[in-house]
C-alpha cells in the first residue's frame, strides 16, 4: 500500500508540478546567486576595493614604523576594524586572536603606493589583507561586516527558498485539488451509483470539466431510466395477452402439444416476473419490505413448498437465526438458485445441499450441487442479464440468464453479496451472504 500511494504520487499531475517548481527554484536561486556574487567581485575590485586598500593605507601610515600598538589600539577601536602586528619585538592583535602569518592562503597580490599588498585567507574562512614591510607584518580585517554579509549569504536565500516552495506547495494543492474529487467521483459512477455527482464551484477548466461530467451523468440516467420504464411497460402489457392464450391453451383437448404450450407459457410468464422484479430493485427507490424473520424458518418454507419431493440435503441450525429481511424476495432467491441446482444434478447424482453458516456479522447460505460444473472464464459472467454459459442447453433447461442476475440484485438489496465458485466435474457452489 505504501509503495503504491508512493508511486501514485510520483505520477500525479501535482506532484510533477511541485518537483518541475522545485528544480526551477533551485535554478534560479543558484543564477542569481551566482550573478550577483560575480557582480559584486567585479563591483568590489574594480571600485570598492582600491578605496579600502587606499583606507587602510593611511591606517598603516598613522601606525607609525615600527608600529605603534597603543596606536593601532585606538584605531581598531574608534574604526571598529581587527589589526594585528607581526615583527621582532613580539606579535599583537587587537582582537586578542592571533592568526598563525605561516598558514595564510595568499589569493593575490596588488601594488599601492609603491607598497605590496596581498589579499589572504585563513583556515577558517576569514580574509584579510596583509601588508609586508622588511620583517614587519601587518592584518586587516574588518570582522563585523564579514561575519554579518556571511551569514545573510548562508541564510538568507535558504529561507526565501524554502518559504516559497511551502507557499508553491499550498497554492499547487489548492489549485488541482479538484481532481481528486473527480476521480472519486468517477469512480463512484463507474461503480453503479449513477445518482453521484461531482460538486466543484470553480469557473475555470476543472470546473467546465465536473460539470460535463454531471451533464453526461444525467443523459445516461435518463436514457437508463427510460430503458427501465420502457422495459416495465412492456412487461406489464404482455401478461394480458398470455392471459388470454393460457385460457385458450386450457380448452384444448389434453395431450403432448397443450403440455407444451403451458411449459412454454408458464416459462414466458416466469421470465416476465423476473424482468419486473429485477428492474423494481434496480429503481432508486425501491423499497423492501424488511421483517425480523428467522432464516432457518424460511429456508424450510421454501423447500417444503417447491422442492418437498427433490430429496434436498439440510444443513441448518437447530436454533433461530434472526435477520431483518424481505422474506417474499429471500424466497425467490432461495427457489432460484435451489431450482437450478435441482436442474443441473444428473439423474443417478447426489441431491443439492443447502448449509447454513453464521459468520461475523452475516449470515452465509451455501447452495450446492454435483453437477458437471461450469468453465472458470464464465463464472465472473454468470450474474450479468441474459448471459448464458451454454446457449445450446439453456433454453433446454428453461432458463434465460435472468436467474443469477436477480438473486444477485436480491442479495445486493440487502446489503449482502453473491458469490459462484465451480469445479468442472464437480458441480457448483453459490454462496449467499447477508448481514445479520
Amino acid at each position: 500500500m505504501k509503495e503504491e500511494s508512493i508511486r501514485t504520487r510520483r505520477h500525479s499531475l501535482s506532484g510533477k508540478l511541485i518537483l518541475l517548481f522545485i528544480v526551477m527554484a533551485i535554478v534560479f536561486v543558484m543564477l542569481v546567486g551566482a550573478g550577483i556574487r560575480y557582480a559584486f567581485q567585479e563591483h568590489f575590485r574594480d571600485n570598492i576595493r582600491p578605496h579600502i586598500t587606499q583606507y587602510l593605507e593611511y591606517v598603516r601610515a598613522d601606525i607609525g614604523a615600527p608600529p605603534d600598538q597603543s596606536r593601532a589600539r585606538e584605531l581598531a577601536d574608534r574604526l571598529n576594524i581587527e589589526i594585528q602586528i607581526f615583527d621582532p619585538e613580539g606579535d599583537w592583535s587587537s582582537s586578542g586572536r592571533l592568526t598563525s602569518v605561516d598558514a595564510l592562503d595568499i589569493e593575490h597580490g596588488f601594488v599601492i603606493n609603491g607598497k605590496q599588498y596581498f589579499h589572504v585567507e585563513d583556515n577558517h574562512d576569514r580574509h584579510y589583507l596583509m601588508s609586508r614591510d622588511g620583517e614587519t607584518t601587518l592584518l586587516f580585517n574588518v570582522p563585523n561586516l564579514r561575519d554579518q554579509r556571511k551569514g545573510f549569504r548562508g541564510w538568507f536565500p535558504l529561507l526565501i527558498l524554502l518559504a516559497l516552495l511551502l507557499v508553491l506547495y499550498h497554492a499547487t494543492r489548492r489549485l488541482f485539488a479538484p481532481l481528486e474529487t473527480i476521480k472519486q467521483g468517477v469512480e463512484q459512477f463507474g461503480a453503479g451509483d449513477i445518482e453521484h455527482r461531482i460538486h466543484i464551484k470553480r469557473k475555470d477548466e476543472l470546473g467546465e470539466l465536473a460539470s460535463s461530467f454531471n451533464g453526461m451523468a444525467d443523459d445516461i440516467q435518463q436514457m437508463l431510466d427510460a430503458k427501465r420504464q420502457l422495459l416495465l411497460g412492456i412487461s406489464h402489457e404482455l401478461r394480458s395477452p398470455l392471459t388470454r392464450a393460457r385460457v385458450a391453451a386450457e380448452i384444448l383437448p389434453d395431450d403432448e402439444k397443450k403440455q407444451q404450450i403451458i411449459r412454454d407459457i408458464n416459462e414466458m410468464e416466469a421470465l416476465i416476473e423476473e424482468l419486473i422484479e429485477t428492474e423494481r430493485l434496480s429503481d432508486r427507490h425501491r423499497k423492501l419490505n424488511r421483517v425480523r424473520s428467522n432464516i432457518v424458518d424460511v429456508i424450510n418454507d421454501t423447500v417444503q413448498t417447491w422442492f418437498d419431493s427433490a430429496g434436498i440435503t439440510m444443513r441448518l441450525h437447530e436454533t433461530e437465526v434472526m435477520i431483518d429481511i424481505d422474506v417474499a424476495r429471500i424466497k425467490l432467491l432461495l427457489k432460484n438458485l435451489l431450482d437450478n441446482a435441482i436442474r443441473h444434478t444428473p439423474e443417478a447424482g447426489l441431491p443439492p445441499v443447502v448449509d447454513l453458516r453464521v459468520g461475523w456479522q452475516e449470515v452465509i447460505i451455501t447452495i450446492s450441487d454435483h453437477g458437471r460444473g461450469i468453465d472458470e472464464q464464465h463464472l465472473p459472467h454468470l450474474t450479468e442479464p441474459f448471459y448464458r454459459a451454454d446457449s445450446s442447453r439453456q433454453r433446454e433447461t428453461g432458463g434465460y440468464g435472468l436467474g443469477l442476475y436477480l438473486c444477485k440484485m436480491i442479495a445486493e438489496a440487502h446489503d449482502g453479496g453473491l458469490e459462484i465458485d465451480s469445479l468442472k466435474g464437480e458441480g457448483t457452489r453459490v454462496i449467499v451472504k447477508l448481514p445479520l
